[in-house]
């Protein structure tokens, strides 16, 4: 048959062309056990190279490329856990999601110091619309901590959750069990008064179009499970590469 031949047959009833679900070959799919990130770029290198625009969130899937996901993004956020990040020695990033060790404490306690590499705040499991992923935003920088708190309210509520609240003195007039809501991630800029220096800090907004697609309850439970029992007892030690898809 020839290449034009090809070019002017009618494709569109052709028969099941797969064997399996679609959850079965994103999983398939898969390079590792690897969960990939978020980040809002604002200053550095990938900016500088082109890789992707200030002030947009990005996927980094390796050292030449990042999906830029805009300025706005849509997720749901599924679980939430502390994390202190050190990436002073690039060889060996040192993570840790234990708020009460040492490790934590300290790696907390050095990012106040300038140029230090280290972040410490909240970590989340979100499902991304765009790619229909499941990813991690890390609210690590100073200036991101403070917005974290704003995406409790779109987390799964339940009535003990509910309870609890109450029990420790909280205002729960109004509240009631729901399950975790989609939110939109946005940026703004931000400047230092005098210095004229400026970057992009995240913004957590209401998202009033509900997702169309998402996996199954299975599937988010597997993923909501690995994300909360990371590995070493909390304490992770990894080379540079695996920025590219931390691990667990």
């Amino acid at each position: 048959m020839s290449d034009n031949a090809l070019m002017t047959m009618n494709l569109d009833q052709l028969p099941s062309v797969q064997l399996g679900s679609d959850e079965a070959f994103t999983e398939l799919a898969k390079g590792g056990d690897f969960l990939k990130y978020i980040k809002l770029y604002t200053k550095g290198k990938p900016i500088d190279t082109g890789k992707i625009r200030p002030g947009h969130w990005g996927i980094p899937q390796n050292d030449e490329r990042i999906d830029d996901l805009g300025e706005s993004i849509d997720v749901i956020p599924l679980a939430r856990r502390p994390k202190a990040l050190d990436m002073a020695d690039k060889s060996a990033i040192i993570v840790s999601y234990d708020e009460k060790s040492p490790t934590f404490k300290a790696i907390a306690a050095k990012s106040n110091e300038k140029e230090s590499k280290c972040q410490h705040g909240i970590s989340f499991l979100v499902l991304e619309r765009s790619t229909g992923q499941f990813l991690e935003v890390f609210f690590g920088a100073k200036s991101h901590r403070p917005e974290a708190k704003n995406v409790f309210a779109y987390m799964r509520l339940t009535q003990a959750d509910i309870d609890r609240k109450e029990a420790a003195g909280e205002k729960v007039e109004g509240l009631a069990p729901h399950g975790p809501l989609p939110v939109t991630l946005k940026i703004r800029l931000a400047e230092a008064k005098g210095s004229g220096f400026s970057w992009h800090v995240p913004v957590v907004v209401k998202c009033s179009v509900p997702f169309a697609r998402v996996p199954s309850n299975e599937v988010v439970v597997k993923e909501i499970s690995k994300f909360l029992t990371p590995k070493s007892g909390g304490v992770e030690k990894a080379p540079e590469d695996s920025r590219k898809s931390r691990a667990r």
